[in-house]
């Protein structure tokens, strides 16, 4: 196996074989443990599976740690939307490049956009899952094959987005209850990183600051979060910046001497582990909130954007709450949560089947 931050030559990827072959790429952190299963699934159903991954946050980190075969193509161009466009040729010719001997019958992402650019250029049809409906979906309404969505998410509502309803192909559950099953928690992992029994675990993902749907109001709630958290002397903070000018936004909100003991990992953690043995966890929006809140974690939502279907399902269940002030930070109660819990239930592999049944569709022949 090539080392995952290399990309592999073009001459030594399998080409021309008899098996329907499938590409995957992984252009966020998120993706990496999110596609891990469903690849070892298709793999084990006989699919060959080629995977590209993107430099970006902690993807090639994630791609290293979970031991993914993923050639490393192209990376992020940063927060100004000029750069983003104009980075979007350039990955898209770095990914035909890089999987055209692979020769391909299908393209897989979520919500890869120059992964749809690349698989249209090359003639092969793609498959985009998404569980936002306001994020920008034009390239995707327009050029994608496919696309595969929680079934939460209604006719209505997509709709209301702008999405095509006759692309449109549901799953039940959640993206997470793809991968949530292999979930085992560690009762090592709280001892491991430093955290008495007697001591607080917050966990806090700033918001994004280089997203399409970034809303200024998010930094506001998220220094006034940090300053709160970092407070309280009986807590452990874990901090978990995704890019520099994140970094930049925590640094800005810690005081020179926090109370509570500040934790802001070089490397990617296990996340699930980290969210589960979390007293409480608040984030940005995305993967992370609902991870947290189907790992049974008390879990604040710092995204001020347009609210989706699946954000709105797991506050109804009473699983999310949102922040949407500054002087909302007052509602969380930092309290710590009874040890040995068990309230974590996530065993049915089911969507991840259902969604590779989907997938093994989706191949364009029989």
């Amino acid at each position: 196996m090539m080392p995952p931050t290399q990309p592999q030559p073009v001459d030594m990827l399998p080409h021309h074989s008899n098996r329907f072959r499938l590409w995957v790429d992984l252009d966020n952190s998120p993706h990496v443990p999110l596609f891990a299963p469903l690849i070892a699934l298709l793999r084990k159903q006989g699919v060959e599976v080629m995977i590209t991954a993107r430099r970006f946050a902690q993807t090639v980190d994630l791609v290293e740690q979970l031991g993914v075969d993923a050639a490393i193509v192209g990376q992020h161009a940063g927060r100004s939307k000029i750069k983003k466009v104009l980075n979007l040729p350039v990955r898209t010719l770095q990914l035909r490049n890089a999987v055209r001997r692979f020769a391909p019958h299908l393209a897989l992402s979520h919500g890869s956009r120059t992964q749809v650019l690349a698989a249209r250029l090359m003639r092969v049809p793609s498959v985009v899952m998404f569980d936002y409906e306001w994020t920008e979906m034009q390239i995707f309404s327009r050029l994608a094959t496919h696309l595969l969505c929680p079934a939460i998410i209604g006719d209505q509502r997509l709709q209301e987005a702008g999405v095509p309803l006759g692309n449109v192909r549901r799953y039940h559950g959640l993206k997470e209850h793809l991968y949530l099953p292999q979930f085992s928690p560690d009762l090592a992992f709280r001892p491991g990183l430093g955290v008495a029994p007697d001591q607080l675990l917050v966990t806090i993902r700033p918001p994004g600051l280089i997203g399409n749907y970034h809303d200024p109001r998010s930094e506001a709630i998220c220094r006034e979060v940090i300053r709160t958290a970092v407070a309280n002397q009986d807590a452990v903070v874990v901090v978990l910046p995704k890019t520099r000018l994140e970094a930049d936004l925590v640094r800005a909100a810690l005081p020179s001497q926090p109370a509570a003991r500040v934790v802001i990992p070089e490397r990617a953690l296990p996340g699930l582990q980290l969210l589960y043995h979390s007293d409480l966890a608040i984030s940005g929006g995305g993967t992370m909130n609902r991870e947290s809140a189907l790992l049974g974690t008390p879990t604040w939502s710092m995204f001020t954007g347009k609210r989706g279907a699946v954000d709105e399902h797991l506050s109804t269940q009473g699983m999310l709450q949102f922040l949407e002030s500054e002087a909302d930070v007052q509602q969380i109660q930092w309290v710590q949560r009874p040890p040995g819990r068990n309230d974590w239930k996530h065993h049915s592999e089911e969507t991840l089947h259902e969604v590779g049944r989907v997938i093994r569709m989706f191949a364009p022949f029989p």
